[in-house]
């Protein structure tokens, strides 16, 4: 009889992955196309993967740590009309009957008197039974567990292989890892400190035309359709930025809009925080509510964020006609039909009667200065006390005083020294705030050194056990700052707490290095080749001819650097001080060939500089840059007889798993391939 592997063993075989325990966040997973994530995506699943479970250590059970990044919003008592709908169906209603697919239609009738009361109209309606007379009818709203569910079906029904979804950066992560797990690719678009962080509508159908206009002449209907922009992921307010367009923008919103229907894109209009803006007179406004806007936008609304109730994984999608039928064909083939109770609570919560919004306005008024307290607890932290509106002082002071004492407290309500806020990026909605710890990098704390999102979390937690979602994590745009999400929503204790421990940990920082780290430029070229040809005639005096050291020259040297430049510009690192460049480092990210899937090509420093470190921040700015490209593993190649260079890839990790010849002149030399994972 044939043996064959056991059950488990061939899970396990397949999924290698679940032969770990893991303890924070479970597997971020992958493209279910088999696909690579492009590597923006990448570069955000690996930051998130960071934050949530390789940062942490095996003490965690046994010591928790400060958790600044998650998306838990206030402790503050669930919506009350939501819990009411709850209670009155479970008192009252039998349950013994499945509920339809689609849902209730009295629920989803109130969901939609909610939408209309708010401005919702279609100025373009079928003619269909039911339309009302702001052309929409109950068969426009469908609900579920949660806006993530939605937006994932959303996903997959709009899309084709190769479509793209375009999103903004900074963004919600977890959504462009969820988009391009669906299928479809994502391109982000920078907001911008010179658009105050707004999107800018000229460079939104810029970005749109050039994206189409590659699919178009890299397919050519080779899959028997041309891929194409299909989507705008409109968050709004923005997660993590908290800017907010109201009826203030509405002439942004319009033509974000308008950029979005003349292109054929849908505009998936996220608007899970819109009622915890801070400005009652300027709530975040859905674009479906313009003329002639609503069929091409899909508008998502939820419980979770703004009407705590987070636990419950309660959301509802308003769209097109057509869009709701394939979402509720997709729930009935998945999951049959969604909680009954779900819609109960929806319905409870956004309706259009007088008493829902008595009530909401009694809600958000408190919750609404519950954020702004927080928010300027949190200021009063990172700026000084003095940087606060001057109703909250009163009350930051004592709060503080009370949690940490007045020796602490009169240290920590100082402000954390070379911790800012963004300039112009204060938040305007939701609990979270951005933090610029740009300051910070290239300064030390014993052997390490701050150069990157990775580093500045890992002294964080080392010296503080505090952490927080990294820029890479949510696709800042300015690749040289090191920012923070920081959420303000937990309690003032560990709020207050964790801050001090960051102001502490800040205080054990010692000067950064004189010397930056950038992506070479054409005029560095010369500096660089007269690194190499001194580089080679130093290290390798007695290991390679005299006859091949003594043909290197500067000039030669210089002209074969400058001629491949447009080749190779981002594949090259250089370290530099003022004008002066100190090192630099090649590499080359490969297709997988063996077991080997890039290569740090060439390593070099400046004589008068070796020993200072440069080298070292040179290979790790390489590793990281590879690793955000979704690279795994990386060989590099030295000679034999080359033992310093031995010395120093041995010390950083690296392993020889191969040997090779390699001609250089005349001669063939023995080099060795050390080999290094990324991670």
């Amino acid at each position: 009889m044939l043996t064959k592997s056991s059950a488990i063993d061939r899970m396990l075989r397949e999924n290698p992955h679940l032969r770990e325990r893991r303890f924070g966040l479970p597997n971020i997973g992958a493209r279910h196309d088999g696909e690579r994530f492009n590597p923006a995506v990448q570069a955000i699943a690996n930051a998130i993967d960071f934050y949530g479970y390789e940062v942490r250590d095996e003490n965690i059970v046994d010591i928790p740590d400060m958790d600044l990044g998650s998306g838990n919003p206030v402790k503050f008592i669930p919506f009350p009309p939501a819990i009411d709908a709850m209670k009155k169906s479970l008192d009252n209603d039998l349950m013994y009957r499945y509920p339809y697919t689609e849902g209730d239609d009295n629920i989803r009738q109130q969901l939609l008197d909610y939408v209309e009361k708010e401005g919702f109209v279609n100025t373009e309606p079928y003619s269909l039974d039911g339309i009302d007379n702001k052309g929409l009818s109950v068969h426009n709203i469908t609900f579920s567990a949660s806006t993530s569910v939605l937006y994932n079906q959303i996903i997959n029904i709009i899309s084709k292989p190769g479509d793209v979804v375009l999103t903004t950066a900074p963004n919600y992560g977890l959504f462009t890892i969820r988009t391009e797990r669906a299928g479809a690719e994502v391109e982000v678009i920078n907001l911008e400190k010179e658009d105050n962080f707004l999107l800018n509508p000229k460079k939104l159908a810029d970005k749109i035309d050039k994206i189409n206009e590659s699919l178009q002449y890299v397919y050519n209907r080779r899959k028997g359709y041309v891929p194409r922009v299909v989507a705008f992921l409109n968050t709004n307010p923005n997660n993590p930025t908290g800017k907010v367009m109201g009826k203030n923008q509405y002439e942004l919103l319009y033509e974000i809009a308008d950029v979005c229907k003349k292109r054929g894109v849908f505009v998936i209009d996220d608007l899970v925080y819109r009622d915890i803006c801070y400005d009652e007179e300027n709530i975040a406004l859905p674009i479906a509510t313009i003329p002639k806007m609503f069929k091409n936008t899909i508008s998502l609304f939820s419980l979770s964020k703004s009407y705590s109730m987070a636990a419950l994984r309660a959301g509802f999608v308003v769209a097109d006609e057509i869009i709701i039928r394939e979402i509720v064909n997709r729930t009935f083939q998945s999951m049959d039909s969604v909680p009954d109770i779900i819609g109960k609570a929806l319905g409870g919560a956004f309706n259009a009667t007088p008493e829902r919004y008595m009530e909401y306005d009694k809600y958000f008024s408190e919750l609404r200065k519950i954020y702004l307290y927080k928010f300027n607890l949190l200021k009063a932290l990172v700026n000084g006390i003095d940087k606060v509106l001057p109703q909250y002082k009163e009350k930051i002071e004592q709060t503080v005083n009370s949690i940490l004492g007045k020796s602490d407290a009169k240290k920590v309500l100082a402000g954390i020294p070379m911790v800012d806020f963004p300039k112009n990026l204060e938040p305007e909605a939701g609990f979270f705030a951005i933090l610029d710890f740009t300051e910070l990098k290239g300064m030390k704390y014993k052997d390490m050194v701050i150069r990157n999102d990775e580093d500045l979390l890992k002294f964080f937690y080392l010296t503080s056990r505090t952490r927080f979602l990294v820029g890479q994590s949510f696709s800042w745009p300015y690749k040289d700052e090191l920012v923070g999400r920081i959420s303000f929503s937990t309690e003032d204790e560990k709020l207050v707490k964790a801050m001090l421990n960051i102001y502490n940990a800040v205080l054990l920082l010692e000067p950064k290095d004189d010397y930056v780290i950038r992506k070479n430029l054409f005029k560095d070229q010369a500096q660089m080749a007269k690194i190499k040809v001194d580089g080679w005639k130093n290290a390798y005096d007695t290991i390679i001819s005299s006859t091949y050291l003594n043909s290197l020259n500067y000039e030669e040297q210089t002209k074969r650097y400058e001629a491949s430049f447009e080749e190779y510009k981002d594949l090259v690192f250089v370290a530099v001080k003022g004008e002066e460049i100190l090192g630099y480092s090649c590499f080359n990210p490969i297709p997988n060939v063996d077991r080997f899937d890039s290569e740090l090509v060439s390593l070099y420093i400046k004589s008068t500089e070796i020993g200072k470190g440069i080298g070292t921040s040179l290979f790790l700015q390489t590793c990281k840059q590879l690793a955000d490209l979704g690279k795994k593993n990386m060989i590099v190649w030295c000679l034999s007889d080359n033992e310093n260079a031995i010395r120093f890839y041995k010390k950083l990790g690296g392993n020889i798993v191969r040997t090779k010849e390699a001609k250089i002149g005349e001669n063939r030399y023995k080099e060795y391939g050390f080999y290094f994972q990324l991670k």
